[in-house]
């Protein structure tokens, strides 16, 4: 017990040094683009910086002035030097389109504040808010489109099977009204997630595309019992009435969408059908598509052949046997 307390307390000594670090760098990235001859020098960056000596005419400042500047931006890697030519790191040119973006929203803060206005409303309905709010924005709805209720906020990004799992569980456990889940894969630890949510959810949604699952009977049941409480597991799920179930041979891809707002999507490795990165988000509109995508996907599904199986195996073994399954 002593051994896990002091585990517990290295894992969140480890997580605060590291959410301190974070913030160190943050901090440092804003402060070097807080003035004026930096944020100049970054956006000649852009299109990259062949001759120092064009660039301090250009931007009109001293060579101090700029060369103390560039030594920052290199510093916080912001700009690197290659070929003789300084440019935008990766994370040089996300900051930098954050940059933009933030000058179109300094552009546009009277519209904001009339949209905070509109939400804020107790005359009109959610549908007449988001109509106002959608005519407030046409010309640029893309752009604002991450300002409003619906809009895409990023949760995560996942390069670790086991995490996407995890997330996927998080999600499940989140859930209120309904839940899409249309997977490649058979997780045990999804499914006994969605079993111990069942009946707190109003709505299931279940799409497999795991070709081990159209095996034969003996490979099949041989899966199934390697596990023997999955058995039971499975069973309870397809006997619900608020599950509705359906199998996708070639399942390009494994998704999530829970409450018609929170998504999570697995990508898989270019020319392989090995996983490769997933992500969360929250964003309605995806969401709305996904679902789309779901109820296609599930107008040519077969029967999941897991559901006949469970079904026969346990209702043919004595009462007993089957309310002793752990």
């Amino acid at each position: 017990m002593h051994k896990m307390v002091q585990e517990s307390r290295l894992t969140t000594k480890i997580s605060v040094e590291h959410d301190v670090l974070t913030l160190n760098r943050i901090g440092k990235i804003l402060s070097t683009l807080s003035n004026q001859d930096a944020l100049k020098i970054f956006q000649l960056a852009k299109d990259g910086i062949s001759c120092s000596t064009e660039a301090i005419k250009k931007l009109g400042l001293t060579q101090k002035r700029y060369y103390t500047r560039l030594s920052e931006l290199l510093e916080t890697g912001l700009i690197q030097k290659g070929d003789g030519i300084y440019r935008h790191t990766v994370l040089g040119s996300a900051i930098y389109k954050i940059i933009e973006f933030l000058g179109d929203l300094v552009e546009r803060q009277e519209h904001l504040e009339l949209i905070d206005k509109i939400k804020q409303s107790k005359t009109l309905s959610n549908e007449e808010k988001e109509e106002i709010i959608r005519t407030l924005t046409k010309d640029r709805i893309e752009d604002f489109i991450n300002l409003i209720d619906g809009g895409i906020r990023p949760v995560g990004i996942i390069y670790r099977f086991e995490d996407i799992v995890d997330g996927v569980i998080k999600l499940i456990e989140k859930a209120e009204k309904e839940v899409y889940i249309a997977s490649r894969y058979t997780e045990n630890r999804i499914v006994e997630a969605i079993l111990n949510n069942l009946n707190r959810v109003k709505e299931w949604h279940l799409i497999s595309g795991d070709k081990s699952n159209l095996s034969q009977k003996v490979q099949l049941l041989r899966v199934m019992l390697s596990h023997p409480k999955m058995v039971k597991v499975y069973y309870e799920i397809f006997r619900a009435k608020n599950v509705r179930t359906g199998y996708v041979e070639n399942l390009p891809y494994s998704f999530i969408v829970v409450d018609r707002k929170y998504v999570g999507i697995e990508i898989p490795k270019p020319g392989s059908n090995e996983f490769f990165v997933g992500f969360f988000v929250e964003n309605k509109t995806l969401a709305e598509k996904l679902i789309g995508v779901f109820n296609l996907l599930m107008e040519g599904s077969k029967e999941d052949p897991r559901k006949e199986f469970a079904k026969e195996y346990l209702e043919r073994i004595p009462k007993n046997v089957f309310e002793n399954i752990t």
